[in-house]
């Protein structure tokens, strides 16, 4: 079977399925037990296997990505872990009988979901046992080949091939890692460095998967030019975007088709669908799939990664802190620009732009919590570093997202106590890990309870009623989805979040006025001062990225196609931000400029073109 894979993988590029988990999840099923439907529903396990092979898939992932024992133990269900495994291979097995298709059926393997010594309990001997447990059983009950998927360590990579070579010398391997948008793991493992040593370990492919399709073709397409390595790509459709408690993605078919093409034409062996894509996404893939020659680049060339030296942060002189955005917002224009913590301690940059963002009159900065699963610098520091070190009054994001309540109520304390007058209330996005992204996050508040709680220290009190002493002066902000699909709801909720105690409300990026106007119409006036965010676009690209995989942001096809055209992308996208900026000035009681690379001259532009109204700078 080794060799007949890797035959055909040398003849075609093969089209794998898409993400069982999701699938599951959208007809009904609890997400806690997915694996366990393959023995209370096994009609629909089999039936979602039938449904991506009649859409042209010719590699099938049995449905036990969660079924080793440690994931299990989580679900109470670990002394169903043979039966569990056996299963999944046997249904995925008469769903490629029932086709009369020749299909390969890979035995799915996730990651284990624990961490290692020092920084976990596990041992390298605990994840080998848990490893060939599952493998042998997926194995001896006949799967055509192991795909080894959606893991963050390079570590726990390995030893999972190293498990699946001690089951079987010839059973084809897939090993696939998830990368983030710098092309490194959560973990810090380099993308290059990672799969040339999966391929070392004896993985017949090694890929990616569990990521957007612009981003994972951005970090992607050089390697795959270059390698002569047979690579596999899964990527989601997209970022989840939570709608009436359901997790949806919003890239669509024909979005999904026009990256498999691009990864195909790259060099992709195996190319497939991971979270959010459904049997329809495959189908429309299977048009610029089926039947395509895989390109091979032979010539391998070095890359060599440098790693700068760390560099002390030199802040400068404490400033006094000037509150602009409280004692403007609400009666005059006010201007905020966003800013990201860095991956480390060093902050001196981030300060010397805020440096540079005060002098051009900007009202305040907001601070985004953690943006990604990267670890950063703590928001609340660099909040507090900016108002010491600038005078700028700042907005820091708060995402309830894996902070427990008592956490969160510590945290926000601590704020006040470092002179942070300014919060942006999140639920926060859920953490991304494998086919299901929410079993890894916690969510003990959301960001209507957070508002509830932020009320509450305003008022001296904690959520049991207990005297905090003296009030906290929050000023609270909630986002609102001006493009929901629900305007009803978002409606609701924005009336909850005010009646909670929410001061102001920040949209996303948004590109068509048109969207505000018809939330207007449906809600009447603005509760709350209002803040709409700008984003500048760069190119055709990311126009494209924006609309079909970043959640509440709608990009008319009028724009898009703007951005394709023009000559220069940037300053095209420069002159609809400026359009955008004039438009909604009447209608907003404030711009939030979210941009990249020169952000300082970025902004000074548009501030000049757009903004009649002068800025004075802060009188330190």
């Amino acid at each position: 079977m080794r060799r007949k894979f890797i035959e055909l993988l040398d003849q075609e590029i093969i089209l794998a399925d898409g993400a069982m988990g999701t699938v599951l999840i959208g007809r009904g099923v609890d997400p806690n037990a997915l694996a366990e439907q393959n023995l209370v529903n096994p009609d629909l396990v089999r039936s979602i296997h039938l449904e991506y092979i009649r859409a042209g898939a010719r590699l099938i992932e049995t449905n036990t990505f969660l079924a080793n024992r440690m994931k299990l133990r989580e679900y109470g269900v670990e002394d169903r872990l043979e039966e569990i495994n056996r299963a999944g291979v046997r249904l995925a097995r008469e769903a490629v009988q029932a086709s009369e298709e020749e299909v390969f059926i890979a035995g799915s393997v996730g990651p284990l979901g624990a961490l290692v010594k020092p920084y976990g309990n596990l041992t390298l001997a605990d994840l080998a046992n848990a490893y060939i447990e599952q493998m042998s059983i997926l194995v001896e009950e006949g799967v055509d080949l192991i795909i080894i998927e959606t893991h963050p360590s390079l570590l726990e990579a390995l030893e999972a091939i190293r498990a699946a070579r001690t089951v079987s010398t010839a059973t084809p391997i897939i090993a696939q890692m998830t990368f983030l948008e710098d092309g490194r793991s959560k973990f810090g493992d380099e993308l290059r460095r990672s799969l040339e040593a999966l391929a070392a370990a004896d993985a017949d492919v090694v890929g990616v998967n569990c990521s957007g399709p612009q981003m994972t073709y951005d970090i992607m397409e050089r390697f795959l030019r270059e390698t002569d390595l047979r690579v596999s790509v899964m990527t989601n459709a997209g970022l989840p975007q939570l709608v009436a408690g359901r997790q949806i993605y919003l890239s669509s078919p024909d979005y999904l088709r026009e990256y498999a093409r691009r990864f195909a034409e790259a060099g992709a062996n195996i190319i497939g669908g991971c979270c959010g894509t459904t049997p329809e996404h495959i189908r429309t893939m299977a048009e610029v799939v089926r039947g395509q020659v895989p390109r091979r680049i032979r010539e391998k060339r070095a890359t060599v990664v440098t790693v700068p030296a760390a560099v002390a942060p030199e802040p400068g002189a404490r400033v006094p802190l000037q509150t602009r955005f409280q004692e403007k917002l609400g009666r005059e224009f006010v201007v905020t620009v966003e800013v990201t913590p860095p991956r480390g301690v060093d902050c001196t940059d981030v300060i010397d732009r805020c440096r540079q963002l005060v002098e051009l009159g900007i009202d305040a900065v907001s601070v985004s919590d953690n943006p990604g699963p990267r670890v950063r610098l703590s928001s609340v520091a660099l909040a507090h570093l900016i108002q010491s070190h600038t005078g700028m009054e700042v907005i820091l994001h708060f995402a309830c997202r894996d902070r427990t309540l008592n956490m969160i109520q510590s945290e926000l304390l601590g704020a006040a106590a470092l002179g942070i007058k300014n919060i942006l209330a999140l639920t926060g996005e859920p953490s991304v890990a494998g086919e299901v992204p929410q079993v890894t996050s916690v969510f003990d508040v959301n960001a209507t309870g957070l508002v509830r709680i932020l009320h509450g220290f305003n008022h001296g009190c904690t959520v049991a009623g207990q005297d905090i002493g003296q009030p906290t002066a929050f000023r609270i902000g909630v986002t609102v989805n001006l493009a929901a699909d629900d305007p009803e709801a978002e409606m609701r909720l924005l009336e909850e979040r005010v009646e909670a105690g929410a001061h102001f409300a920040l949209s996303q990026p948004l590109y068509d006025v048109g969207i505000l106007e018809r939330f207007l119409d449906g809600i009447g006036e603005f509760p709350i001062p209002l803040l709409v965010a700008i984003m500048p676009l760069t190119s055709g690209r990311h126009a494209e990225f924006l609309h079909h995989e970043v959640p509440g942001i709608l990009i008319p096809e009028t724009l898009r196609q703007r951005m394709h055209q023009a000559r220069e992308p940037k300053r095209e996208g420069m002159r609809i931000a400026e359009e955008l900026i004039r438009q909604l000035r009447p209608h907003v009681a404030g711009i939030h400029f979210m941009v990249q690379g020169e952000a300082v001259a970025t902004v000074r532009e548009l501030l000049s073109r757009s903004i009649a109204q002068t800025h004075p700078p802060l009188s330190n």
